[in-house]
């Protein structure tokens, strides 16, 4: 190792070869991370998608499929409830009448 006026050594610009301290980066690593990174990304996101619309698809339909269901049953309910009515009205009258006799 060399050393400078002071004393002190230059441990950070050189070895005991004389080379510069630090490995050396691969460009074909990097290519090969930087690809492989960008692959990754886009396969997280193709996946983030096709669970996104099936998720979507499922939850429309089960939206529709219960307003349907939902729109029948409110028919039939309306329908027995207007079978019930007249006698309802009819009992309602009948106490309405006992109690205003008293």
């Amino acid at each position: 190792m060399s050393a400078d006026e002071h004393g002190h050594d230059n441990w950070h610009q050189e070895n005991v070869e004389g080379d510069a301290h630090g490995a050396q980066a691969s460009a074909k690593a990097m290519g090969l991370t930087i690809i492989a990174m960008t692959l990754g990304v886009l396969l997280i996101i193709i996946v983030l998608v096709v669970y996104f619309r099936n998720y979507m698809s499922n939850y429309d339909a089960m939206i529709n499929e219960t307003t349907k269901a939902a729109a029948a049953s409110m028919e039939y309910r309306d329908a027995q409830l207007a079978k019930i009515e007249a006698p309802v009205n009819a009992a309602m009258q009948v106490v309405i009448d006992e109690y205003a006799s008293n």
